[in-house]
């Protein structure tokens, strides 16, 4: 490289030279500031700056380095694309169980309440265990750690699918929430090959991930059960899981080929791990609830995951009692709210949070998911049924990505972010132990329309409290 400085005389730029302190940078720049010696570019646009208490012999590899606790460790090359395809599969055979598990909760004499214990189990489990699946990959490393729950995850679903009773099935399904530490681990993967300051790019691999997978996994669990005998047993109502499971053995061979080890000691995991998630701040979660809007957004979070999981618990349920289907037809329906919600975060959601803005769009979308639960059962014919569900998936596909954009805006700077997206995935989880059993209940004890309009009601008043209480902030805030 040719360092040359422009507007100075060829004596200014000899002595300039002799300044400077590092032997090989000597060679090729021409200025000294403040500590650091100047290497202009080959096009002369710009100056970078290499610290010269870094024993680099190579300068354009010193200007490229980041401070220890952000640099990616990668190995390879598209590490992201490569934890995306592994966790596309894990997740489109966790997509199966949806329609699936119902109906064979139904097959073994369960009832409504039976199968909301059967995903409370599930999201209990998993709330327990997450943050420990962290902690194991920071001690023994990332890929070992996801490859050892993709096994896992094979394993129960070849369980869940010789179940041979309910009682059984409960167990199984609580050990599924205990052994599937698989987003977790993916999210410290994830923490080790992205700066710190592409967290968002990072963490939308798995949004990305669960969005497909809850679109395939369920019409994939359809068709199978089209080709399966309308039988009990592992090779009837139980053989999608059989699927499921030789789909997580696939994402474990997919992951041990195209995964490789961050080269990383474990405290440095661990750092990596926690500054990634917004915890070296030492803020506590209870402090970011003392800020009102944070408060507020938790709140309807919790809300909005509820009324989506009563729905998600009951529908087949529903389905079967009033139109005699069963996991095949049930599972196209999700397959379809799925791929339409897809659509719309892919081709609108852009243009009507660029337009109206994210609050706005949250709003709309939290009043037509709420109005399509509301309304999807009170006239019982198909065609008005699926109509507003299909509201329903453009209010969630609308009320979604607002929601994560609403929460990310209340970082005071990058080290809050991941914080507030730990709080959101609580926020969630709580709804998901909540909502399960309370859709299940009402289904048992007041009627089967029940469930859906109490989702209904409880998110209209969800997107309603928080539309009053963020525009009173707004309102104090501006005063």
């Amino acid at each position: 490289m040719t360092c040359t400085h422009q507007n100075q005389s060829m004596s200014t730029h000899n002595k300039a030279v002799k300044n400077c302190q590092t032997p090989t940078v000597q060679e090729q720049c021409g200025t000294r500031t403040e500590g650091n010696c100047a290497l202009e570019s080959r096009d002369n646009s710009s100056i970078e700056h290499i610290p010269l208490d870094v024993p680099y012999s190579n300068p354009r590899r010193a200007m490229t380095t980041q401070h220890p606790t952000d640099t990616p460790v990668t190995g390879q090359s598209r590490p992201l694309l490569r934890i995306f395809l592994v966790l596309f599969i894990n997740l489109t055979a966790f997509g199966i169980a949806i329609p699936i598990l119902p109906a064979l909760c139904k097959d073994m004499g369960g009832t409504g309440l039976s199968v909301g214990l059967l995903f409370t189990l599930q999201a209990l489990g998993q709330f327990i265990m997450a943050p420990r699946w962290g902690s194991l990959s920071d001690r023994i490393g990332r890929k070992k750690t996801l490859l050892l729950t993709l096994l896992f995850a094979s394993i129960i679903d070849l369980l869940t699918a010789f179940s041979p009773t309910l009682i059984a099935l409960f167990v199984i399904r609580f050990c599924a929430g205990i052994f599937s530490g698989n987003v977790a681990t993916a999210s410290a993967y994830i923490a080790d090959v992205t700066p710190i300051k592409d967290r968002s790019k990072g963490m939308a691999v798995i949004g990305i991930g669960f969005g497909l997978g809850f679109t395939f996994g369920p019409a994939l669990g359809a068709m199978i059960s089209y080709l399966a005998p309308d039988t009990p047993g592992a090779l009837g109502v139980g053989l999608p899981f059989i699927v499921s499971s030789a789909l997580n053995i696939i994402a474990l061979i997919v992951g041990s080929i195209l995964l490789k080890e961050p080269t990383r000691s474990s405290e440095e995991r661990k750092k990596r791990r926690e500054l990634f998630k917004g915890q070296a701040a030492d803020i506590k979660p209870s402090q970011f609830l003392e800020r009102k809007e944070v408060a507020h957004l938790t709140r309807f979070l919790v809300g909005y995951s509820i009324a989506v999981t009563i729905m998600e618990t009951t529908l087949f349920y529903y389905m079967n009692a009033r139109y005699q289907y069963d996991e095949r037809q049930v599972g196209m329906i999700f397959a379809s709210m799925g791929l339409l919600a897809s659509l719309v975060q892919g081709g609108a959601v852009g243009r009507i949070s660029r337009k109206i803005g994210d609050r706005k769009m949250m709003i709309l979308g939290g009043i037509a998911l709420g109005t399509g639960l509301l309304l999807a059962t009170t006239y019982q014919v198909l065609w008005f049924l699926l109509a507003w569900l299909a509201l329903a998936a453009i209010g969630r596909a609308l009320t979604q990505p607002a929601s994560l954009s609403m929460m990310s805006a209340q970082a005071r700077g990058p080290h809050e972010s991941g914080a507030l997206m730990g709080i959101q995935q609580s926020a969630n989880s709580a709804g998901r132990i909540i909502g399960p059993l309370v859709g299940g209940w009402l289904f048992d004890s007041v009627s089967k329309q029940s469930p859906f309009i109490a989702a209904g009601v409880v998110m209209l008043l969800s997107i309603a409290f928080w539309a009053k209480a963020s525009a009173t902030s707004k309102e104090a805030q501006n005063a």
